[in-house]
């Protein structure tokens, strides 16, 4: 009856992962085709690293984890943004720069957070367009290098465009929704 029981367990299990494997690959293709911006492999290989995407059982749940999903990294990155800052990894006369790109990566993560709640009042609109701005905000801080008097290349540029792709994965992904 144990044999039974547990061999059960394991068929929903496998079931379940098949199925958000199914559901990641067939929503970034959909996805990618209908949005020039966002890259299919980039999608593929972010979604089947984050741990809530493979558990997602539709689109609206797949929507909910690229959002936390996102949110999470722009976290992350600004947590090692600050501590390099604490640490005085980058050059002094960027002191007020790297403080505003905290801010933007702040600001960001906070966009992302809120954008979470409306997904839940089915506003798809205002969602789209607060993680448009939450992109934005991420340009900002690279804006603010090239507007110096002597332009530089924002040292954030790499993480900046990382985040952007990722936010553009739900912003693609909503924008299906609303078609249904």
């Amino acid at each position: 009856m144990k044999f039974l029981l547990y061999l059960i367990t394991c068929f929903l299990l496998l079931n379940v992962l098949t199925t958000a494997k199914s559901l990641i690959q067939d929503s970034c293709k959909k996805a990618a085709a209908k949005n020039r911006k966002l890259k299919l492999n980039f999608c593929l290989k972010s979604l089947e690293g984050c741990r809530q995407c493979k558990t997602a059982k539709n689109l609206g749940e797949l929507v909910m984890a690229t959002m936390k999903n996102a949110e999470t990294k722009t976290k992350r990155v600004h947590a090692q943004m600050k501590k390099d800052f604490d640490a005085k990894k980058y050059p002094k006369d960027n002191d007020m720069l790297v403080m505003e790109c905290l801010s933007d990566y702040s600001g960001t993560a906070q966009i992302l957070d809120i954008a979470m709640e409306t997904f839940e009042d089915h506003d798809y609109k205002d969602l789209i367009s607060r993680m448009n701005l939450g992109m934005e905000s991420l340009d900002a801080c690279d804006e603010g290098y090239k507007e110096r008097s002597t332009p530089q290349i924002s040292p954030f540029i790499k993480s900046n465009e990382f985040l952007t792709h990722l936010i553009e994965i739900p912003i693609a992904f909503t924008e299906m929704l609303k078609r249904k």
